[in-house]
């Protein structure tokens, strides 16, 4: 059943018809008489009633007005015929975009009348040519669509030559009312310098805007172009009497003035009522000038700590620094640092001095990054310490990691800078310092043994990883009993044991994982408060390091009286050793706490060469958009909307920026996603943090930079990640098969060969090649499927096949990697097929073989 049509919706269209009758009849007096110009004037009163209308009523007013656009179609192209058809500039040269004339520009740009008629080509030959005539035909035609910055190069083409006037820059920000974000370099997506034009362009905008706000019959909001703000102190005056919308009075209120001009304001509201002042106050936030205000208030010796507010962005959580705050307090006073806190409100500054703690406890409980920052700068409460505030910290860490893809890197990257506001609070010389020595007091400030009754209870380290013992009268038990379960000092230790387990993991996921991804440097004193913890006793031996005379060994060997740098594998493959040391850590049987021997390596193919600044490697590839989320939020990937420029950004090593281009409909994640070209940005404003671990990202503007140029060990990490998500999200797993994921299956198989000497099993290419007792194999090291000599397919489906690991396998690495263990998992039981017993294997054997398995 339809819904019915609500009556004061048909009651908005039967007076927009009755209006649109109305000009109908005056464009047919026009043309009549022959009148163009009069034409022209009327044709665009009907596309703003028509706009109007759309925003008036409920949904879209042109399927009420198939009638009304018929009549104005034949009309107007009786009046302006189409004389040269291969003409785009006669084409365009029409004041109503009638049928007709929409099949001849779709014929003339060689698309389909029913999609978008983009006119971009067309603009970048006139701007090339400088043609002023037809640059003005494109922003006065109401055919076809331009783009924003598009729109912007016209203007500042036409200003080049001495053609921009008037009537051209008031149509292009009556069709675009946000055209000044262009013009002034504020596009979100890319932000740049203002156009040549951007004066002579603001000269015209403010007549336009100053026209519209001193009618008869007050301004509408949705008629004022919105960028960029207007200047002038009559603007302010303005505001200050408006008696519209308050959207229009803060847009006035915001105009930029001269500094004379803001001497005056000063005078003007010095004997206005408060309310009146304060509003003054609020616009001039905006504009950026507000501390021109503060004797109104008796806050003169606040502005330092204003400016200090006003640098803070509202959007992004970043580091403040406590001591030049608590400065800037002292200057305002504590009285008026309060007072002005009423003016302008800041969690982080109100923190600074604990005035709103219990506000700013219930916003961690909420997760509220902001909140999170701030709790982070509050004084330590007379019960509580340092480590009390980090392990809270931890926890909310925590509750983060259950959060959505994007949400959930800014609240660790607001977990990070919370860390860096109590090292300051706390007289560390930095976060990561607070951090690892909280760590310490973790490991070594509880008890890690205890007694209960007869029992023995302690907490024994394999490796990293800490187990609890139980033993009576020097015999250790195999089960926990029941009276020490429930006991407080065995439940006390279980607790420590997680903490230290939280420990391990946050070491080897967070700093370990850095430490190898970006080649980052230890300095002495970093590297043996490391070494003091269990968790970085176990696995930074395990590690290949680089001194500073440049040897290149594990860390027992290398020089640490100096800074060592924790080695990425592009330096062992640039050096030729890579093989060499895959082969030592499989004889000495090292695991790795991450892949670093048998990391997956990424080098710069001819082609990117060629290609300059953008790969295409994983160009055309489709994959499910919400484990594509999932998997690059975990990589510190930020993903956009389908109208940003690029659709995942992340940082990637000093002042770079990783970009990829993706398409979708919807958001990230909605659905299938079809990945693009990568590139990296130069961003002058961004650098890495502590160890090497980038601060968040946000979709970017940048230069782009050749691909030979970006750091080896940085390119090949952000492939890396793309790579991961195209193998795992890919929405056809058999149509991408990554080299790079077969060649370091090959490389820990070649290693643990030589190690084993499995005299059997040879490596081709992306197999392995199994010469049995019943058969000669070919095991695929991406997919893991198995062919049988001389064109059989074995497929086994029974869990013990290639589910569990080999007795004989020895993966070099803990980083989780199920797929590489069953793979080769199954050439070792291949490389002994003679001791397969498993029914169904066997039966597959012997009808590939032709003969029977005894």
């Amino acid at each position: 059943m339809e819904r019915p049509i609500p009556a004061e919706y048909l009651d908005v269209v039967h007076e927009q018809r009755d209006a649109l009758w109305r000009l109908v009849d005056q464009a047919r007096v026009a043309a009549k008489a022959d009148d163009l110009a009069s034409l022209r004037n009327t044709a665009e009163e009907i596309r703003l009633r028509i706009k109007q209308g759309d925003d008036q009523t409920i949904g879209n007013l042109e399927p009420h007005l198939d009638d009304i656009v018929a009549e104005l179609d034949e009309l107007y192209d009786a009046s302006f015929p189409v004389n040269r058809p291969d003409d785009i500039a006669d084409i365009l040269d029409a004041p109503w975009p009638s049928a007709h004339r929409k099949a001849l520009l779709a014929a003339f740009l060689g698309c389909d009348v029913r999609h978008r008629l983009l006119l971009g080509e067309v603009a970048n030959r006139a701007i090339d040519a400088a043609d002023a005539h037809l640059l003005r035909l494109l922003i006065f035609t109401p055919l076809g669509m331009l783009r924003r910055e598009t729109v912007a190069q016209i203007l500042d083409t036409l200003h080049r030559v001495g053609a921009l006037d008037a009537a051209v820059v008031e149509r292009a920000f009556t069709d675009d009312l946000y055209l000044g974000h262009a013009i002034m370099g504020r596009s979100p997506d890319a932000p740049s310098p203002p156009l040549a034009c951007a004066d002579a362009v603001r000269d015209h905008v403010d007549a336009l805007t100053w026209r519209l706000v001193s009618a008869p019959a007050p301004a509408d909001w949705a008629d004022l172009p919105k960028a960029p703000v207007p200047r002038g102190l009559r603007f302010v005056r303005t505001a200050l009497t408006w008696p519209g919308a308050e959207a229009v009075a803060y847009h006035l209120g915001a105009a930029e003035l001269t500094g004379e001009e803001s001497a005056a304001l000063l005078d003007l509201l010095r004997d206005r009522p408060v309310e009146e002042q304060r509003r003054a106050f609020e616009w001039r936030l905006r504009a950026g000038d507000a501390d021109v205000l503060l004797p109104l208030f008796g806050l003169e010796r606040a502005a330092p700590l204003l400016r200090l507010i006003r640098a803070m962005p509202d959007d992004t959580v970043t580091r403040q620094d406590r001591a030049v705050l608590l400065a800037a307090i002292e200057e305002a006073g504590a009285d008026g640092a309060r007072h002005l806190l009423k003016l302008v409100p800041n969690e982080l500054v109100s923190a600074v001095m604990g005035w709103n703690r219990a506000e700013v406890l219930k916003r961690v409980k909420h997760n509220a990054l902001q909140g999170i920052a701030a709790f982070g700068m509050l004084p330590l409460a007379p019960d509580e310490t340092v480590l009390d505030r980090y392990l809270a910290l931890r926890e909310s860490a925590k509750k983060g990691a259950k959060l959505g893809p994007n949400r959930r890197h800014s609240h660790a990257a607001a977990i990070s800078v919370a860390l860096d506001h109590l090292a300051q609070v706390a007289g560390a010389r930095d976060a990561s310092r607070l951090e690892w020595d909280c760590e310490a007091r973790i490991a070594t400030e509880n008890p890690t043994e205890a007694e209960i009754g007869d029992y023995r209870i302690a907490l024994r380290f394999d490796g990293a990883d800490p187990a609890v013992t139980v033993s009576r009268a020097g015999k250790a038990l195999k089960s926990v009993p029941a009276a020490v379960r429930s006991d407080p000092g065995y439940q006390e230790l279980r607790k420590h044991q997680e903490r230290l387990r939280g420990q391990a993991r946050r070491m080897r996921t967070g700093l370990v994982e850095r430490l190898v991804s970006t080649s980052a440097t230890l300095a002495p004193d970093e590297l043996a408060r490391l070494r003091s913890l269990p968790a970085g006793a176990a696995m930074l031996p395990t590690l290949l390091w680089q001194d500073q005379a440049g040897v290149l060994d594990l860390l027992d060997q290398v020089d640490t009286t100096g800074p060592v740098t924790a080695v990425h594998p592009v330096e062992l493959h640039e050096r030729g050793v890579l093989a060499h040391w895959q082969a030592e850590i499989v004889r000495r049987r090292l695991r790795q706490p991450v892949k670093q021997a048998f990391r997956e390596l990424y080098v710069l193919t001819p082609a990117e060469r060629e290609a300059g600044d953008k790969s295409r490697r994983f160009a055309g590839q489709t994959v499910n958009g919400k484990v594509a989320n999932q998997l690059l939020a975990g990589r510190g990937w930020f993903t956009h909307s389908q109208y940003d420029y690029h659709q995942a950004t992340r940082a990637a090593g000093d002042g770079l920026i990783a970009a990829l281009r993706c398409d979708f409909h919807g958001y990230f994640g909605m659905g299938d996603v079809l990945v693009g070209e990568v590139c990296f940005l130069a961003d002058a404003h961004r650098g890495p943090g502590r160890y090497g671990a980038p601060g968040g990202s946000g979709n970017v503007g940048g230069t782009p930079v050749p691909l030979a140029d970006v750091p080896p060990a940085v390119f090949s990490e952000v492939m890396r990640d793309l790579d991961l998500v195209v193998s795992v999200a890919g929405t056809d797993p058999e149509s991408y098969l990554s080299p790079a994921q077969a060649a370091s299956r090959a490389q820990v198989l070649a290693a643990l060969i030589s190690d084993l000497g499995l005299a059997r099993v040879t490596v081709e290419g992306h197999s392995a090649v199994v010469r049995g007792t019943r058969a000669t194999y070919r095991v695929h090291l991406t997919s893991g499927s198995i062919h049988v000599d001389p064109g059989g397919y074995l497929c086994v489906v029974p869990a013990s096949f290639g589910a569990k690991a080999h007795r004989r396998l020895f993966l070099p690495f803990a980083d989780e990697d199920r797929m590489t263990s069953i793979i080769l998992s199954k050439v070792l039981l291949l490389a002994e097929d003679e001791k397969i017993s498993d029914p169904s294997i066997l039966a597959q054997l012997d009808s590939l073989t032709g003969k029977a398995a005894t």
